[in-house]
C-alpha cells in the first residue's frame, strides 16, 4: 500500500524538478542557442485498494478502488529551435537547419548551437566561455575574413583570397538525448547516439549564417503558463503531507 506521505513526496520531488526546468528556461530566453527544458510528468501506478466485485455485508462492491501511486518526471530533456538572429559579430555563426558546433573544453569534445565565437589572443575562434571551436580554425589577427554558407574561412591575402579553414558541423542522431554541461555546452549520452561530422548543408544539417546567432527556443508565455501550474500542483502536495502529519499526530495523541 501506498503511504499518503509517500505520494505527497513524489509529488514534491517531481514538481521542484519541474520548477526548475522552468526557471531554466526563463533564465535562459534570451540566452543563444539555448534548448529548452521540456519535461513530462506521469503516474507512477496504481495499488488495488479494492478489487472488482468484493463484497461488503453480503453487498457486491463494484467497481473496485485503487490508490495512485503518484506523480514522477518521466522526461527532461532539451529542445532546439532554429530561430536567428542578426549580430554585428563577423565571427559570430547560426546554423540554418539542424546540426551542433563541436568545441574542445578541459573535459572533452562537447556540442553546442550557441555559436557567439570570438577571435581570441591566438587568433582562433572561441567561445565567451573560452572553448575553442573544434577542429581548430586560425584567422590572423587583423585580417578581413568571410565564412560562407557551407563553413568555408577565406582571409584577403597580399596575393587574393586565402582559405584559413573549415568550420565543420555535428549531426547527432537524437539531439534531445544530450546531457547539459553548463555553459549552454552538451556531452553525449547513449540516447543521443554517435555523432557524424559533416560539412555544413551536408548530413541533414543546416547552412552557417555569419554574423547571426541561433536563437533561445524557450518560448516565454508558455513557460509562465507552465510555471502557475507547476507552483500550485506543489502547494497542493505540500498541502497533503501537512495535513498527513496533522492526522498522524492526532492519532498519536490519542493512543497516548
Amino acid at each position: 500500500m501506498f503511504s499518503v506521505l509517500g505520494i505527497g513526496s513524489n509529488g514534491l520531488n517531481t514538481q521542484s524538478d519541474v520548477l526548475n526546468a522552468i526557471a531554466s528556461n526563463i533564465a535562459n530566453a534570451n540566452t543563444p542557442g539555448y534548448g529548452s527544458r521540456e519535461t513530462a510528468v506521469a503516474s507512477t501506478g496504481n495499488a488495488v485498494v479494492r478489487p472488482s466485485g468484493a463484497k461488503l455485508l453480503g453487498q457486491t462492491l463494484v467497481p473496485g478502488l485503487t490508490l495512485n501511486a503518484g506523480a514522477a518526471l518521466q522526461g527532461n530533456v532539451p529542445v532546439f529551435g532554429t530561430g536567428i538572429q542578426p549580430t554585428s559579430t563577423p565571427s559570430n555563426l547560426a546554423i540554418q537547419g539542424d546540426g551542433f558546433f563541436m568545441v574542445s573544453t578541459p573535459n572533452g569534445i562537447a556540442f553546442t548551437r550557441a555559436g557567439t565565437f570570438e577571435i581570441d589572443s591566438g587568433g582562433e575562434l572561441v567561445l565567451p566561455s573560452g572553448a575553442k571551436l573544434y577542429p581548430p580554425v586560425t584567422i590572423p589577427q587583423g585580417a578581413q575574413f568571410t565564412i560562407s554558407a557551407d563553413g568555408v574561412v577565406t582571409i584577403k591575402g597580399a596575393n587574393g583570397p586565402q582559405v584559413v579553414g573549415q568550420v565543420k558541423l555535428a549531426s547527432i542522431p537524437n539531439p534531445s538525448g544530450l546531457v547539459a554541461q553548463g555553459n549552454n555546452l552538451y556531452g553525449l549520452s547513449a540516447n543521443s547516439g554517435k555523432p557524424t561530422v559533416v560539412t555544413p548543408g551536408q548530413g541533414g544539417t543546416g547552412t552557417l549564417a555569419p554574423s547571426a546567432v541561433n536563437q533561445s527556443s524557450t518560448n516565454l508565455a508558455d513557460n509562465l503558463v507552465n510555471l502557475v501550474q507547476a507552483e500550485t500542483a506543489y502547494s497542493v502536495n505540500a498541502k497533503v503531507i501537512s495535513v498527513d502529519q496533522q492526522v498522524i499526530q492526532s492519532t498519536t495523541n490519542l493512543q497516548v
